[in-house]
């Protein structure tokens, strides 16, 4: 029974095939008969009843490839991996190599509280192969693991692959839409996932396995006021080399040493500092945002500036163009983007108010 899929699986002895299989009814139907025609009297019902018993033993596909690597030569093969992407940004070794061993110690169960909530996103033109680094990330062993086709749409479904899948790649990610960057937030935080199985009364609770990574073809991706700290954006400058021959249990015995070791792998404050001067570069810069720039800038040395409120800013905005509304939700979401983009701010008894100079 595997434990990851809910999937039971056969392989039939002394045979060419190496790979399991999952169990369907021909493949019941199959086992009744052949017992039969070998004099053993047995029902259907006998063989359903003990392939749904504990006399079928568990198996974890990812924890017996994790337990079961020889042990590391000292040759650092993820930062190799990482130097496979062509890029401009001094910081990528590190950053992937930080990401790498937070997926394989959430594979192996260390953090409970806490999930990979870290994504790099390759960002490229197209035939850059992007797609198929993030294939080869995995071993082919575990490669069933990988889904590049998670459907925001359904709630449930996505949900569900967080236990189903080890990596998930949104491919296109320019395409997910503004209003399913929270459902999305969700996702990458969610430690496990709370599911209730079809005509059953029930909540359980599922062991979450997934990381996530993405792939686009557009710059200006990032589109959160509040910042931009659980992504890792590389711009890819040339095609990524994936014709390369990988030493897969040496990677994954490096990252295994290094996490009983006790190595760190989780992003700290120094680490998502970088992240996010480095995605400035990628964030989306909204319509009101870039009116705001042509009127108002922050103080320089020297100057005094005056303090208003985001309501008072939108107002001399307004009157410069009438497309923005006054509505509450526009009035937070306005304040988060000048709390993005630094500008001094101080509490007063009308609410927060905001250092700037009029243009």
């Amino acid at each position: 029974f595997n434990a990851l899929t809910n999937d039971l699986e056969y392989r039939q002895r002394d045979s060419i095939h190496f790979y399991f299989k999952p169990v369907d009814q021909r493949v019941k139907n199959s086992i009744a008969m052949d017992a039969l025609q070998e004099g053993i009297r047995v029902w259907d019902r006998d063989v359903n009843r003990y392939l749904s018993s504990n006399r079928v033993p568990l198996y974890n596909p990812v924890e017996d490839y994790l337990c079961n690597l020889s042990r590391w030569d000292g040759k650092d093969r993820i930062r190799a991996l990482a130097d496979l992407v062509p890029c401009n940004n001094p910081h990528w070794r590190e950053l992937f190599y930080r990401w790498f061993l937070n997926m394989v110690a959430h594979w192996r169960g260390l953090d409970k509280l806490h999930s990979n909530s870290t994504s790099p996103l390759l960002v490229g033109a197209q035939g850059f192969r992007k797609s198929t680094y993030c294939r080869i990330i995995l071993p082919p062993e575990l490669r069933f693991g990988y889904t590049d086709s998670l459907d925001f749409k359904s709630k449930r479904d996505a949900e569900l692959y967080l236990g189903r899948f080890m990596l998930i790649n949104i491919d296109e990610f320019d395409q997910v839409s503004i209003n399913q960057q929270g459902f999305l937030k969700h996702l990458l935080q969610k430690p496990v996932a709370n599911l209730r199985k079809p005509y059953g009364s029930s909540i359980q609770e599922m062991r979450r396995y997934a990381s996530f990574i993405g792939t686009s073809n557009q710059k200006d991706l990032l589109t959160d006021p509040s910042g931009s700290r659980r992504f890792i954006c590389i711009e890819v400058t040339a095609p990524i080399d994936t014709n390369v021959t990988i030493n897969y249990r040496q990677l994954y015995a490096q990252a295994m040493e290094a996490i009983v070791k006790g190595e760190r792998y989780w992003f700290d404050d120094a680490d998502e500092a970088i992240l996010r001067e480095a995605n400035r570069e990628f964030e989306q810069m909204s319509p009101v945002e870039q009116l705001f720039h042509c009127y108002f800038r922050s103080p320089e040395e020297g100057e005094e500036g005056e303090y208003l409120s985001p309501m008072q800013i939108l107002e001399h905005l307004r009157s410069k163009s009438r497309d923005i509304k006054l509505t509450a939700s526009n009035v937070n979401h306005f304040g988060r983007i000048l709390r993005k983009n630094n500008l001094e701010y101080k509490r007063t008894c009308k609410g927060i108010v905001y250092r700037v100079e009029k243009l």
